[in-house]
């Protein structure tokens, strides 16, 4: 939740745009103080060019396609309201060209689902020998960090004693000299 909070303060600051201002080309280009570049002018032969490549690789597939695809509504309807046993036909047809994707494809998901299977049980026969030896390893590092650690703090800790041995001894070496008060423990 708190990275989502953060994420929202740097959106404000570096993202915020005030909703009395409208924001427009003209506005974007103030910001950044550039002024947009002009467009080169057009060449009339290659402009002539293109539109000649656009009409023929572009617009009169998409029309013919559009054509092709309207016909065949039109012969799908003329088809079906002509009641003979054409319809049954075409419908037998038509089913047969449309199962087998379907079919395919869900033989080709259980393939994989068996593979995977297979895979995962293949797997599960040689993953604890590695598993044992992954969960040695870390027990080997953990033990060497632990070493390492305790190396490092033992000077802290002896000295630490050896201040509280001479705090202590200085409090029974003093003690005789103050008869009034018992000898205090340095736990209270």
């Amino acid at each position: 939740m708190c990275s989502l909070c953060v994420l929202g303060a740097l959106c404000v600051k570096y993202f915020y745009i005030p909703s009395s201002t409208s924001l427009n080309y003209a506005t974007i280009h103030t910001v950044n103080e550039k002024t947009p570049p002009a467009p080169p002018e057009r060449n009339p032969k290659t402009h002539a060019a293109h539109r000649k490549q656009v009409w023929w690789q572009i617009t009169l597939p998409l029309v013919i396609g559009c054509l092709l695809l309207a016909l065949a509504f039109v012969g799908v309807i003329w088809a079906a309201a002509g009641a003979n046993d054409q319809v049954s036909r075409w419908a037998d047809i038509s089913l047969i060209c449309l199962t087998p994707l379907p079919i395919f494809f869900g033989l080709l998901g259980l393939g994989v689902l068996i593979g995977l299977t297979i895979l995962t049980s293949k797997l599960l026969s040689a993953l604890p020998g590695f598993a044992w030896r992954v969960h040695l390893f870390f027990a080997y590092l953990q033990q060497k960090t632990l070493k390492a650690s305790n190396g490092l703090v033992a000077p802290a800790l002896r000295l630490k004693g050896w201040t509280a041995a001479a705090r202590r001894a200085r409090q029974v070496v003093t003690q005789p000299l103050r008869p009034s008060r018992p000898l205090q423990d340095e736990h209270h």
